[in-house]
């Protein structure tokens, strides 16, 4: 595709990381997905497209996902806490889109 100089080009992160070509029922939480996937760069994009060798990606890609692996880490092993019914709807028209009600814990303690 040709695009003209000083064209803007927006990737749709939300439409490719949701792609029904790419996921079955991408709007399920369903991590197991990934075990034993063989990986396509550009099917899910958090931290921008293609090879990180070759292609543009986030300079902080590495740190985030360091933190993300501490955080999950954390909410695991570290803490207990109880997550109440709430509405997990995503607004896809803001950004950065949050769910309706945020994302609500209650009861947090510390493991011993």
């Amino acid at each position: 595709h040709h695009f003209p100089e000083g064209c803007r080009v927006l990737l749709d992160l939300y439409g490719t990381n949701t792609d029904p070509r790419s996921w079955d029922a991408p709007l399920e939480f369903r991590p197991e997905r990934f075990r034993g996937r063989t990986e396509n760069p550009y099917d899910f994009i958090p931290q921008g497209g293609g090879d990180h060798y070759m292609n543009h990606r986030c300079p902080g890609e590495w740190i985030a996902i360091s933190q993300m692996k501490a955080f999950c880490r954390y909410l695991v092993n570290e803490i207990d806490y109880d997550v109440p019914d709430q509405d997990l709807e995503l607004e896809t028209g803001e950004l950065p889109p949050l769910p309706t009600s945020r994302f609500i814990m209650r009861n947090v303690r510390c493991l011993d």
